[in-house]
């Protein structure tokens, strides 16, 4: 059987907007939106929060555990080895790489990832932003890997870019493997819709939204942007 695991990239400091993993959507913070919408994916076997080995994360992975989520301490800043280490860790055959910032990561929408990535003789799949035109709002989805070719990378990428940032020697050298954008259903293919969080701003606006439409942690993809494309 594949073991897939979805792993959860987050940690307090950021440029943009620090502390933010712990700043409120709503009625609940945005680490618990994400791993709690996570946890929700059929197709996923685990969920694990990858986070940094520096004392200031210790308050999301205080948070996790006590959210029943499991947890891998790594690189602050070589992010591509905490990937490794962390399936490692977890014994993963299929990585889901999460972005922390995804406050309405849908977990119906990776389990839709996992299945199209499974279907065919892909290297890497995503659906967590607009690619090669397959037309998805930013923020639903997620992408997905395996260990084994996150290890390969990790053999081969030296730009700090490439270590900081998990998948990006894989679009810097796409004609090296073999890349499956999902393709958006229709109901959620409105890639002008920008659903992450960068900035207090980006925050302030989506607790605007959630208020308004009584969006939770438990609303359905469907749900948010049908709710979304009415707010905005």
């Amino acid at each position: 059987m594949t073991r897939v695991v979805a792993v959860v990239q987050a940690r307090i400091g950021s440029a943009r907007f620090p502390g933010k993993m712990l700043e409120n959507l709503g009625s609940a913070n945005l680490l618990t939106w994400v791993l709690t919408r996570v946890s929700t994916a059929k197709r996923v076997d685990e969920v694990v929060l990858a986070t940094s080995t520096s004392a200031q994360d210790d308050a999301i992975v205080e948070l996790a555990r006590s959210l029943g989520t499991t947890v891998f301490r790594g690189s602050e800043t070589d992010v591509l080895d905490r990937f490794v280490k962390a399936s490692h860790a977890a014994k993963a055959d299929l990585v889901v790489r999460v972005c922390a910032d995804n406050p309405f990561v849908a977990g119906e929408e990776l389990d839709r990832l996992v299945d199209s990535h499974v279907s065919g003789q892909f290297d890497y799949s995503c659906n967590h932003q607009q690619r090669l035109n397959n037309r998805y709002v930013d923020g639903l989805g997620a992408e997905i890997l395996s260990t084994g070719l996150l290890e390969k990378i990790s053999g081969l990428a030296y730009q700090r870019s490439h270590r900081e940032h998990v998948t990006s020697y894989i679009w810097d050298n796409p004609k090296d493997f073999a890349i499956n954008a999902v393709q958006a259903p229709a109901e959620l293919a409105y890639p002008e819709v920008k659903l992450d969080i960068d900035t207090i701003e980006d925050l302030a606006l989506l607790n605007e939204f959630v208020a308004k439409f009584a969006i939770t942690p438990r609303s359905s993809a469907v749900e948010v942007v049908r709710s979304y494309n009415k707010f905005r």
